[in-house]
Formats: structure tokens, C-alpha cells, sequence
């Protein structure tokens, strides 16, 4: 009988109760019928090699395999699953009982080889960390996909966060850029409105009882004052025809040079809507003054091009309102 000697691991280290552990030993050995054995790979071996019976109520054994480890160098493995806290000792182990007589060499038919094993230690929940009692389950910290929901909100965070911070950097560009839009849209409602009036304007003078010149000439003033009002916010129905320069040139910055704060086409038409006001006004307050014939037609499409010119938008050229 032939003890070899081992160097023995247990895989893992803590085996718990009901885990499946692995027990390696390693050894020399030079018997040529050992390394006929593995000379093909790992070979799987019998139970019934151990000398003593198994105790299957404190372990059970799973699969035992040898292989080579180098030159007279071999591994023995056995997979097992303890059932029972504290120390568990395997029986030896004789290896010459996995050989059939024609493998086994001159000089192994009468010896043995035996493995003694040393005793392994099977610990249990509450021994680890000295931990005392049972510890309360525990729900999940994440749930099974949360983690990538959990990153995109925290990116759209970071993002609404920087937004919110430049909104606040450039709050005074933000309302700038607010007030100028919703006054645009205002501007745009009133020139429809003022446009669709000169038109009904017209279409009314048609009619089987047309409106007298005089008439005309008074809803013609009244449409563009309406129109004047909203578009510079000054009160032009209380403005008489002589002050229209006056409250134009307060309308495009207050100075007394007036030109040098519009482009040449608003100038034009702030003096051309002063002639039709003047002209309106000789028909309403004569007794014997009439219109010319088509002349309806060109004042209505005068004070148009004259609104046209009005909401034209001018590029910036650093002396200009946006009026």
C-alpha cells in the first residue's frame, strides 16, 4: 500500500450547506499504469474506490476525475454537495481500483495506491462574519431594466437643468424675442383688418346707394387712424392732419431730423399718408369740393402701398427703431 501524498484545496473556500463544492488533490507519482490512465485527458472514476462506505446523509458525491497535471504530476477532483455544518472527512481513496488487470504495469500489480483526504469545513449563514441571527429579506435595490431609465432620466435632468440655467442667462433676449413675435402677429391682424375695411370701403360706394364723397372721405380717415394707432401706438384719432409729422417723427425716435432714424421708403410713406389725409380732409370740410372720378380707387390703393411701406421689415443698420 502506497499513501501518496497530497496537496489539497477546497473550491470555494466557504462552502455553505446544499452548494456544490469541489474538493482537488494534487500528488507524484511515477506508476506507469497512471499515466496510461490520463494519457487521453481527464478520466472519470468510480465511488467505489473509497475504502470505507460513503455516508450519504452528510454528503453526496457527484463525479470523481484524475488527470494530468505535468510530468508525474496528477490532479484528483470530486465534486460534492455537503448537508451537514462543520467538518466532513471523506474517506481514503484507492486509486488501483479504477485499474483493470491488463492496464496495471509489472510494478503496480502488487501495490496501492491510496489518497488520504483531510478533513474539509462546511460553515452555515450565521457563522460567516460571526453574524448572529438571520437578517430580514430585503427588497431589490433595482428592479430587472431600471438601470438604463434610471440613466435617462438623469441625462434629461441635466439637460432641462442646463436649459432652465441659459433661460435665465438670457431671459431679457427670451422676452425681447417674445414681445417682438406676439407684436408681429399683432401688426400682421392689423393690416388684414385695415386692408379688408378699405375694400368693403369701396364696395360699399357701389352699391345702388352709394356713399357721397363726403362720407367716403370720412370712414377712409377713420379705417387708417384705427390703423395708425395700433401700428405706432400714438393716438391719431386725436391728432388733426397738420401734427401727422410731428407724431411720425416721435413714432421713429423723437428727434427733430426724423429722416435720419427711417429708410427713405417709410419717410415716403409717412408723407404720402399726410397727403391723403390732407386731400380727405379739403372733401369733408368743403361745401363745394367732390372727387375726381376713379379717385376712390387710388386712394384706397395709395393708403395700401403707403401700409405696405409701413410693415416692411428693415435690416438693422444701427440708427433704425423697429417700428
Amino acid at each position: 500500500m502506497i499513501n501518496l501524498e497530497i496537496q489539497q484545496i477546497l473550491l470555494p473556500k466557504k462552502v455553505y450547506i446544499g452548494d456544490t463544492a469541489e474538493l482537488r488533490c494534487s500528488f507524484n507519482s511515477n506508476s506507469f499504469t497512471l499515466k496510461n490512465l490520463v494519457e487521453n485527458g481527464s478520466v472519470q472514476l468510480s465511488t467505489s474506490g473509497f475504502i470505507t462506505p460513503l455516508d450519504m446523509q452528510n454528503y453526496d458525491i457527484k463525479s470523481i476525475t484524475i488527470s494530468s497535471a505535468g510530468v508525474d504530476h496528477y490532479q484528483l477532483s470530486i465534486n460534492f454537495v455537503p448537508w451537514k455544518i462543520g467538518s466532513i472527512q471523506l474517506p481514503g481513496y484507492d486509486l488501483t481500483s479504477n485499474f483493470t488487470e491488463p492496464e496495471l504495469s509489472s510494478s503496480d500489480l502488487d501495490d496501492h495506491y491510496l489518497i488520504n483526504f483531510q478533513p474539509v469545513n462546511i460553515v452555515s449563514l450565521t457563522q460567516q462574519d460571526s453574524i448572529t441571527t438571520l437578517r430580514p429579506g430585503a427588497a431589490p435595490l433595482l428592479l430587472p431594466g431600471t438601470t438604463y431609465k434610471l440613466y435617462g432620466a438623469l441625462i434629461l435632468f441635466v439637460l432641462i437643468l442646463i436649459l432652465l440655467v441659459r433661460s435665465i442667462i438670457k431671459h431679457e433676449e427670451i422676452a425681447f424675442y417674445l414681445r417682438n413675435r406676439k407684436l408681429l402677429r399683432k401688426y400682421k391682424k392689423n393690416r388684414k383688418k385695415t386692408e379688408k375695411a378699405l375694400n368693403h370701403l369701396l364696395i360699399t360706394g357701389k352699391k345702388e346707394t352709394p356713399l357721397d364723397d363726403k362720407t367716403f372721405a370720412q370712414n377712409f380717415q377713420q379705417i387708417l387712424r384705427s390703423y395708425l394707432e395700433v401700428r405706432f401706438n400714438i393716438p391719431f384719432s386725436k391728432i388733426v392732419t397738420s401734427s401727422f409729422m410731428k407724431a411720425f417723427n416721435e413714432a421713429f425716435g423723437g428727434t427733430e431730423d426724423f429722416t435720419s432714424l427711417m429708410s427713405e421708403r417709410k419717410e415716403n410713406a409717412c408723407i404720402q399718408i399726410t397727403s391723403l389725409f390732407t386731400r380727405t380732409d379739403f372733401i369733408r370740410y368743403s361745401s363745394t369740393a367732390a372727387l375726381n372720378e376713379g379717385e376712390r380707387v387710388e386712394l384706397v390703393e395709395s393708403a395700401k402701398e403707403c401700409i405696405t411701406d409701413f410693415e416692411e421689415t428693415e435690416k438693422a443698420t444701427g440708427g433704425e427703431k423697429n417700428v
